[in-house]
């Protein structure tokens, strides 16, 4: 299903995106996450935020992929879920250095 979006939206959010701005949301995650070596699934980014998977997956993604601000830890069990995942974490600090 598509919606009507005005020209003006779309060009100010690929401005946005062009200038690596961060939304709201990303800035809210990044907030809660402490630094390296704490890393975080997203059901346990969704206690501490108190936003939905959905919304948290994207974002995530977009801080990972497009920003460079979280990076993947090594596997472990969830501790809401016991379930294997891969983490996510903010970079080591002196990670650039290398």
């Amino acid at each position: 299903m598509q919606t009507a979006v005005a020209d003006t939206s779309i060009r100010a959010y690929r401005q946005a995106k062009k200038a690596g701005e961060m939304e709201p949301r990303q800035r809210q995650i990044l907030a809660v996450m402490a630094p390296y070596p704490a890393d975080y699934s997203l059901q346990e980014l969704k206690k501490l935020t108190g936003l939905e998977v959905n919304v948290l997956s994207a974002r995530v993604n977009e801080l990972r992929e497009e920003l460079c601000k979280v990076e993947r830890g090594p596997a472990r069990a969830c501790k809401v879920t016991g379930k294997t995942i891969r983490p996510h974490r903010l970079p080591h600090p002196q990670g650039a250095l290398f």
